[in-house]
């Protein structure tokens, strides 16, 4: 406002400073023409309007009042806006802040007299009216005084318009007390009927703790989460155990999973907060309340527990189990397990029960040790392993700890009994001979063998003597590889290459060097008939046909050098190849091992027959090949043929006491002495021309045999400690007694697992041969001495 100043008197109205800017505007750029501009000041100050602030706060009191009572539709907002702008402009925003904040104060007051007058039935739906209401009149006033927010609200650093009436309306209204308490009383309630199985109106539950939630995390959580949780928490509680009282685990699970999905769609449809918030929310209390509280219970539970699960192979309910507990990370108390632990242990108890009960030493019925059918006892360890394997896969997901916790059981059960790897042997060879299947009884084809095979080495992994195992497996493969009853040369070199892979080239050099032998030997049994063709030796002549096979010693088992008087016939066609190979093979020495030949004798009684027995067999039935000769006792055997008493006894029971009676005993029975007499059974029959008469197997060793054969594995590993104990020193020079105790044991431990006192001696041993020295002032550290 003002009127038409002369350009002098603007000059002589304005201050030093004005007047300075207006000789700036008026000058020009030297060579620039043009009209000058000139700055004009009012001629008098204008006058202050002392009432404009009352006015102005009156005009928009009555905007905002209409706009709260929904009458705004002739309102001018532009002039509203303007006259916030002005009040502010002129200083007075915090009189116009606080007008407001008293307006919206008495307004949510008002407001929460009229929610209190709802009945519980219209209670939700009318604060959800309102709420709405009035944040729609809450941006309508926060347009109208935009100015102030960006300005003296930010200056101040006081609540934007929005969220000061968001904060008012909370305070006075919903957290009022007659307010709040309905409020979240009527909500729970709602949520337990829905929980009950009743039709409850989501949207208007999910309206109202949407309203908490706009109005802060702080008051969602203070005001209703604490309560919804704990609500929770005493609901599942006494649901939970009403339950699990009365049904049994799959009953349970089933419920439990039920509830869970429930749980999680109404919180996602209903709370407008994340189901899988963190620890202390609404899922960590369901799956406490429903699982980690019972977990004990439902693992124990008779006739529907763990156990019976497994027992019953009930997949599916495994499977949910381990679901639903995999979800209790953490123990549920102090002593506890988690989930996955409690089912884990449990599982490895159980199978480790099944096998001791496998690997337990049978007795008969006067309490002594019975036999055991080895092929049975590896067959079930396998069917045991199987199951528990697709039992991990399907149901457990194949989770590491799992299958990593079975392997460790059956090493453990597998272990008790001394004589697994003996048994484990024992059924490798069955299959590698081609032996019937233990539980259909019929042929096996090769790829069932290989799979058998594949199987057996399972348990031979297990075994923490690998190198009994390798003894057996030794002397088994012997009488394979000398009496042709392998089935496949190709299956025998793959096994020997899963052992190879499986403990390394040492635990397989003489195996393979036994193959190695028998190859030889055939290259040599040519040679020999070709020589026998050539030389027409006279002592070669006759009805013996020699197939002599050439082994190196320290390849295959150690036997003891027997003797025995080898029929006249046999004896010189033996002196032939003798002499035939030292003749290409100067230096060496050949020592007969009878005991380990077989022999295909040409014999008649009702018609010829073609029998195929071991060399001790053919040595005795040799004795009668004349039918008239006379009954000879067994002490004449025993001088005859200077065979071992013990083996003599087999051989007898063999030939008269079993399948194939080629002789005949007085006095009849199963047992041999002395002064038993046999005779040829000249009665003898059999439908089969060609037929094989095996060796009466050997009884149960006795204690003394057992220890004398621990004894021998003993020795044999002394050398591989001693080897261990340099290979570690010669490596760290300088090593504690434990450290070295512990990286011996862990070097060893893929063929046994050496004792430490067994170790110990060895060291003392290896000081006494000058490779090893105690550290001088430390008796507990060892030295190398190069």
């Amino acid at each position: 406002g003002g009127g038409k100043i002369s350009a002098g008197a603007a000059q002589a109205a304005a201050s030093p400073r004005k007047r300075a800017a207006a000789d700036s505007a008026m000058s020009q750029p030297p060579g620039k023409k043009g009209p000058l501009v000139m700055i004009h000041a009012f001629k008098h100050p204008p006058e202050k309007d002392n009432d404009m602030v009352v006015r102005s706060w009156e005009k928009l009191s009555n905007a905002i009042t209409k706009i709260f009572s929904e009458e705004a539709g002739a309102l001018s907002f532009e002039e509203l806006y303007r006259t916030g702008y002005n009040m502010v402009l002129h200083k007075h925003g915090d009189r116009l802040y606080n007008h407001v904040e008293e307006l919206l104060k008495e307004r949510s007051q008002s407001i929460c007299a009229k929610i209190e007058a709802e009945t519980d039935v219209t209670f939700l739906d009318g604060l959800k009216r309102e709420w709405q209401d009035h944040k729609r009149s809450l941006r309508m006033v926060r347009d109208i005084l935009m100015y102030m927010d960006r300005t003296f609200v930010k200056q101040n650093a006081k609540k934007p318009v929005y969220d000061m009436g968001v904060h008012l309306f909370c305070q006075h209204c919903v957290r009022a007390k007659s307010v709040k308490n309905r409020l979240i009383s009527l909500l729970l309630t709602k949520i337990e009927e829905e929980r009950a199985g009743m039709k409850v109106d989501r949207d208007l539950v999910k309206n109202s703790t949407q309203m908490l939630l706009e109005m802060g995390k702080d008051v969602f959580h203070q005001d209703f989460e604490v309560s919804f949780l704990k609500s929770s928490e005493e609901f599942y509680r006494i649901e939970s155990e009403n339950f699990i009282n009365g049904n049994g685990c799959p009953e349970y699970l089933q419920k439990v999973e039920k509830r869970l999905a429930e749980e999680q769609d109404r919180v996602t449809a209903c709370l407008s907060i994340d189901y899988n918030a963190a620890e202390g929310g609404i899922k960590q209390v369901v799956e406490h309340e429903l699982i980690g509280r019972h977990m004990q219970t439902l693992i124990e539970k008779e006739g529907s527990g763990l156990v019976w699960l497994l027992e019953n192979r009930k997949v599916d309910d495994l499977r949910r189990m381990f679901d639903l507990f995999s979800r209790i990370h953490q123990p549920p108390g102090p002593g506890q397990l988690s989930g996955l632990d409690l089912i884990e242990n449990r599982m490895a108890e159980h199978v480790m029960v099944k096998g001791k009960e496998i690997v337990a030493t049978p007795t008969d019925a006067n309490g002594q040790e019975a036999k055991v059918d080895h092929l049975k006892y590896v067959t079930d360890l396998l069917e045991l392993k199987d199951q528990y394997d697709s039992l991990i896969k399907e149901a457990f997901k194949s989770e590491k700890s799992f299958i990593n916790k079975l392997h460790k059981t059956f090493e453990c059960f597998i272990n008790q009994n001394p004589r697994s790897p003996e048994y484990i042997s024992l059924a490798m060879d069955n299959h590698l001979r081609g032996g019937k299947s233990q539980r259909s009884g019929a042929g096996q084809s090769e790829e069932q063998v290989e799979g058998m095979l594949e199987k057996a080495l399972q348990m031979f992994r297990f075994l923490s003597e690998k190198d009994v195992f390798e003894r057996y497996y030794k002397q088994h493969l012997a009488k394979r590889l000398l009496s042709d009853r392998s089935q496949s040369a190709d299956t025998e070199q793959k096994v020997i290459q899963m052992l190879k892979s499986e403990c390394g080239y040492q635990f397989t050099a003489k195996l393979e060097g036994m193959f190695k032998d028998i190859n030889t030997s055939k290259t040599i049994q040519e040679q020999y008939r070709n020589h026998l063709v050539s030389a027409a030796d006279p002592d070669a002549e006759g009805s013996v046909d020699l197939v002599a096979k050439v082994l190196t010693t320290g390849y295959w088992p150690t036997q003891q050098t027997v003797q025995c008087n080898m029929p006249q016939e046999i004896d010189r066609v033996c002196q032939v190849f003798r002499r035939f190979y030292l003749a290409q093979h100067n230096g060496r020495q050949l020592t007969w091992q009878v005991n380990m030949g077989n022999a295909d004798v040409n014999a008649r009684y009702d018609k010829k027959y073609i029998i195929n027995m071991p060399t001790y067999q053919m040595v005795v039935l040799l004795l009668f090949a004349d039918p008239l000769s006379s009954a000879l006792k067994f002490t004449d055997i025993e001088e005859a043929t200077k065979i071992p008493t013990v083996d003599l006894k087999r051989t007898m029971q063999s030939l008269a006491c079993a399948q194939y009676r080629l002789l005949t005993k007085e006095p009849k029975g199963k047992e041999i002495s002395p002064t038993d007499k046999f005779t040829f059974n000249a009665g003898f029959s059999h439908k089969l021309i060609k037929f094989k008469v095996s060796s009466i197997a050997n009884s149960k060793e006795t204690s003394e045999e057992v220890q004398a054969s621990r004894n021998k594995i003993n020795e044999d590993r002394n050398p591989q400690i001693d080897a261990a104990v340099v290979r570690v020193m010669k490596t760290r020079r300088v090593m504690e007694h434990n450290l070295l105790i512990a990286e011996v044991t862990k070097q060893l431990q893929n063929r046994f697992i050496p004792e430490p006192l067994v170790i110990k001696r060895r060291l003392e041993g290896l000081i006494d041969r000058e490779f090893l020295q105690r550290q001088k002032g430390n008796m507990k550290v060892y030295e190398y001495l190069a």
